[in-house]
C-alpha cells in the first residue's frame, strides 16, 4: 500500500494516522458529501486489509496530507482519518481537543 500512496498521492506515509472527530453538523454534512465523490482508490496487496478512498488535503493551510476513508461497513460517519509523510500532531504541534482546518484540494 505504501507504493500506492507514493504513486497516487505523492505521500510516503508516516506509520500511523491522525483521527479527527467531526462534531459540527455543517462540517459533517460536507464530509459526507465528499465521501460520495470518487477519490483515489488504494487497494491493499494483503486481502486481510480493506480498500480505501483517499482525498488530498491541506491541513491548517500549511500541511499536505490525505483523508483516508476505509471502505468497510460500519466505519464511523464522523471519523476523519488523515495520513501524511510526517507525524501530523508533532509537525503542527496539535494535541487532543484542538480544532483543525482541513481543505480538500
Amino acid at each position: 500500500m505504501r507504493r500506492q500512496f507514493i504513486e497516487k498521492l505523492s505521500i510516503d506515509p508516516y506509520p500511523g494516522t491522525l483521527n479527527l472527530e467531526i462534531a459540527d453538523p455543517e462540517s459533517l454534512q460536507s464530509f459526507n458529501a465528499l465521501k460520495t465523490k470518487k477519490g483515489l482508490e488504494i487497494t491493499p496487496e494483503d486481502p486481510s486489509f480493506c480498500s480505501a478512498q483517499c482525498y488530498p488535503v491541506l491541513i491548517n493551510g500549511q500541511f499536505r496530507a490525505a483523508i483516508i476513508f476505509p471502505l468497510v461497513k460500519d466505519y464511523p460517519e464522523n471519523k476523519m482519518e488523515l495520513i501524511a509523510s510526517k507525524n501530523i500532531k508533532e509537525a503542527l504541534s496539535v494535541k487532543a481537543g484542538d480544532e483543525m482546518e482541513v481543505e480538500v484540494l
